[in-house]
């Protein structure tokens, strides 16, 4: 199919048509698909975002001439329709996953040096007691019973650890309760969990659907994804965007002067 190229705003449109019927067909990314045709009926809202990528980079059809250049507009385009990810229901979740994340990790903290204290404690009581600790107990039989149903670790690692059990003794090896302490240790020393779609400014912010939207939206263009690098829609077109792609209502539609507050509060430096 050939796209038009007697406008930025019906080049785009075909575009997407195009992607839409595309997508269709293999049935693939099927919740974009409500926001694409968004995007394909209220083009003429989209007509400044649609000038500025012609703009920029031409009638660059993906399937003409040679990358990256060649990928810019259509990769952009995508991201638009993409960008529905960054609603405030979305953006929401994640706070609430982020919030169980960090609850989690503390949890398995507290639990792990709990459970170290009481195998401690269990080992003391066999040491001293006259009871026989069995020998399934030793590191490299709770290393076969955690990977027994691993055809991998079963097949090529188990004889190799097999065969340093019976070449080391007991004092080369860490004991179970050296193991969970670990654990522990291990999660306390993880960095603060990072989003794949929304930088941190978005996640630990206040909720605003356009704060939350533009810092997100605009982040993607500072990473190796095949976006134009450092590429900025206007703060108009980047309203229109807001308004189209998550439908607001008249009261609470996106305006230039708001994406430029935005924008100028959370300039990286």
């Amino acid at each position: 199919m050939t796209l038009p190229k007697d406008s930025p705003r019906n080049f785009c449109k075909a575009f997407i048509q195009r992607e839409l019927n595309s997508d269709r067909e293999k049935r693939i990314g099927m919740p974009y698909w409500p926001t694409m045709e968004s995007m394909i009926q209220r083009a003429n809202e989209l007509t400044q975002p649609f000038e500025e990528l012609v703009g920029e980079f031409g009638y660059m059809d993906m399937m003409e001439q040679a990358p990256p250049n060649n990928s810019y507009l259509w990769l952009t385009l995508e991201h638009i329709w993409c960008s529905i990810n960054y609603s405030k229901k979305d953006v929401t979740q994640a706070r609430i996953d982020l919030k169980e994340l960090k609850e989690l990790q503390q949890d398995i903290v507290n639990l792990a040096l709990n459970l170290s204290g009481k195998l401690k404690r269990q080992s003391e009581l066999y040491e001293k007691s006259g009871f026989l600790k069995s020998d399934y107990q030793f590191i490299a039989d709770l290393l076969g019973l955690a990977c027994k149903n691993n055809y991998l670790y079963q097949t090529h690692v188990s004889e190799k650890i097999e065969a340093l059990t019976y070449q080391y003794d007991l004092k080369y090896w860490p004991d179970v309760s050296d193991l969970v302490v670990a654990i522990a240790e291990f999660e306390k020393e993880q960095p603060e969990p990072a989003h794949s779609e929304y930088p941190e400014h978005v996640i630990n912010g206040r909720e605003s659907d356009i704060k939350d939207f533009v810092l997100a939206f605009d982040s993607k263009f500072d990473e190796p994804n095949g976006l134009p690098t450092k590429f900025r829609f206007s703060n108009n077109a980047m309203a229109d965007i807001i308004n189209v792609v998550l439908d607001l209502p008249v009261e609470k539609l996106a305006t230039g002067d708001a994406v430029r507050i935005v924008r100028n509060r959370f300039k990286q430096s």
